[in-house]
């Protein structure tokens, strides 16, 4: 299901599901609160229905039902603003997804306390920038391939990263990369825990021999950590 924001920017959304929606026991299952992971695709992914369509059932497969997201970048340009990178100009990203929050509370029981990130590389940066920025709405972030350069010390922040230890686009332990068209220095994935505030959760799986394209091994981990706090 595509939604639209008053802003018009939108964002596709799988429900759980149960028919018929007027029997009792739907009634009561469709009411349930439910935790909501949010999906953000590396620069230049497809973001058409059928791509949408495609995340949301493989991560409903490791996410049963839970309310899933898939994010979609302003005028498409296929880009987030994750701060290091990928967009040219300065898009509120991270105000988007807080918005999707509110949309998504207005119409369907969420539990709040439940928000979750999932990212990877652009869409991981902007993950972990929105958790960094706003701690108060997101509960956790699962980063693939991803790095962030900017404070996280507002409050208590969940962080859990995978990362491939060839990573050629953004290395593991950071340096100056031409991506995209520009040069950017990355600074080493582990150093983000050094900017957290006092009293943070973060941990960094490191896949001997990966390189930037993560397999579905790591992303059902990322899922379940999202949910259970365990991967």
């Amino acid at each position: 299901m595509e939604r639209i924001l008053p802003d018009g920017r939108t964002y596709f959304v799988r429900l759980p599901n149960c028919t018929p929606v007027d029997a009792p026991e739907c009634t009561e299952i469709l009411g349930r609160s439910r935790p909501v992971i949010l999906f953000l695709h590396s620069a230049g992914a497809a973001e058409d229905a059928t791509k949408a369509d495609s995340w949301l059932t493989t991560l409903q497969r490791a996410a049963g039902n839970t309310i899933l997201v898939f994010g979609v970048s302003k005028d498409s340009t296929r880009r987030w603003n994750g701060g290091l990178c990928c967009t040219t100009s300065a898009v509120d990203d991270v105000g988007y997804l807080t918005a999707i929050v509110d949309d998504l509370s207005d119409s369907w029981p969420i539990n709040k306390a439940r928000v979750g990130l999932l990212g990877h590389s652009n869409g991981g940066m902007l993950a972990l920038r929105a958790i960094c920025e706003r701690p108060d709405a997101f509960a956790a972030v699962a980063a693939l391939a991803a790095t962030y350069g900017g404070p996280c010390d507002k409050a208590k922040t969940r962080i859990a990263q995978w990362h491939g230890a060839f990573d050629a686009k953004i290395p593991l332990d950071g340096g100056v990369v031409s991506l995209l068209g520009t040069t950017i220095t990355f600074p080493p994935v582990a150093e983000l825990t050094q900017r957290t505030a006092p009293g943070s959760y973060f941990m960094l799986r490191v896949t001997a021999g990966g390189g930037h394209a993560l397999s579905s091994v790591e992303y059902r981990q990322a899922v379940a950590w999202l949910l259970t706090g365990r991967a």
